[in-house]
């Protein structure tokens, strides 16, 4: 009997399956740099050292029928060496997320919400469905991560996720399918991100080759300037009346003194201010405002309530966006013909905007959602509009 490569490492011993035909072993292994040649030939290598093994108590079939690679690798008839042995090892792969895919596989993935299963956890998760041909998608994935993420939401210390755990939590979000978690993730960078927007990856995760599609990141970042344009019209409106209006002698004043209040806020110029402020942090400059007026109040063009066009400015940024809709993106994708009708159903007199999505939303998580042909929503845009529904 030839001798165990790794019988001088720790073992530790898990049962997923009593009746389990099959142990994998996941070696865990830190990665060496070392120095090869000398002078300008020299260069860094990394070498595998293994450094612990986790041995895993599966059920054959169950692996076997979750992925191609396993299939292949397990059939009997096949020429891996694998197909034949009642123990095979996995190299490179981080243990904790390796026992909660075998649990999933087998059902029984309760108990694996809690705390001390971290972001990074989830990612390495993605990374070793990515490596086998595992399929986030399967119902009942589906369902962990979203006990996962209800777990996790809400901390110990009665906070909740913040923007670089958002960030990092878009790509398992939209692989995992979890609707309400990539809506709240969108929204709450579009509304709290200064400057472009991007996903991020967890301290110590190196793998780049996952990630979201650029056009879904373009897409929040639209959204995000949507926002400053709502804003900004909101706020501009009363000046805007004035200039283009209004005939009294002292409108100069009540531009003067609006635009005064508006820049002790540190919120306007809007232009010049968004570039280092998240749309939360202008609309909390804004709460600020304070204004008083400097004109007659028997001017009707100048009897404006600025406080009141302030506050609904701040309030209609605040309520225009609900997040990007993953049922909108799913149906928009580029299909052959005319695949993608029911995300068109969504325009058409008495159809809400939410119609068949899993979260509650208006027409912009609907515009901002769309992930085909340009050309086909720039139609859409330019169509003539027989109801009372305002366009992006």
């Amino acid at each position: 009997m030839a001798t165990d490569t790794y019988w001088q490492l720790e073992h530790e011993y898990y049962t997923i399956a009593t009746d389990h035909d099959l142990i994998v072993r996941v070696i865990e292994h830190e990665d060496i740099e070392r120095t090869e040649g000398e002078g300008i030939d020299a260069k860094i290598v990394k070498d595998f050292v293994p450094n612990k093994v986790h041995e895993f108590k599966v059920k054959r079939s169950v692996l076997a029928n979750s992925s191609e690679y396993f299939q292949k690798l397990l059939d009997t008839n096949s020429s891996f060496k694998e197909s034949q042995q009642s123990r095979i090892d996995l190299l490179g792969d981080e243990a904790r997320s390796a026992e909660i895919w075998f649990k999933i596989l087998h059902g029984s993935p309760s108990g694996l919400t809690n705390l001390d299963i971290t972001i990074k956890n989830v990612w390495e998760m993605l990374l070793i469905a990515h490596k086998y041909g595992l399929d986030p998608k399967l119902p009942v994935a589906k369902a962990w991560f979203e006990a996962w993420w209800i777990a996790n939401k809400k901390k110990a210390n009665g906070s909740t996720f913040g923007f670089g755990e958002y960030r990092e939590l878009l790509f398992p979000c939209h692989t995992f399918e979890y609707a309400p978690g990539f809506a709240a993730a969108t929204k709450y960078l579009a509304y709290n991100t200064i400057g472009h927007i991007t996903e991020q990856r967890p301290n110590g995760f190196h793998h780049h080759h996952l990630r979201l599609d650029q056009g879904i990141v373009q897409q929040i970042n639209a959204a995000k300037g949507r926002l400053k344009s709502i804003l900004h019209d909101g706020l501009y409106t009363p000046i805007e009346k004035l200039l283009e209006s209004s005939r009294c002698s002292c409108k100069e004043h009540t531009l003067y003194a609006y635009q005064k209040s508006l820049t002790n806020t540190e919120a306007w110029p809007l232009e010049k201010k968004f570039s280092k402020n998240s749309i939360t942090a202008l609309h909390d400059k804004l709460e600020g405002f304070s204004h008083t007026a400097l004109v007659p109040k028997m001017c009707y063009d100048c009897r404006i309530d600025f406080g009141h066009v302030v506050h609904e400015a701040v309030r209609n940024t605040s309520s225009y966006f609900d997040g990007l809709c993953l049922d909108c993106m799913n149906t928009s994708k580029p299909k052959f013909g005319d695949a993608d009708e029911d995300y068109w159903k969504h325009s058409r007199q008495g159809v809400s905007w939410d119609f068949n999505c899993r979260i509650r939303h208006g027409q912009p998580s609907w515009y901002f959602s769309f992930m085909g042909r340009k050309q086909k929503m720039m139609e859409w845009v330019h169509r003539p509009r027989y109801r009372n529904r305002s366009d992006s």
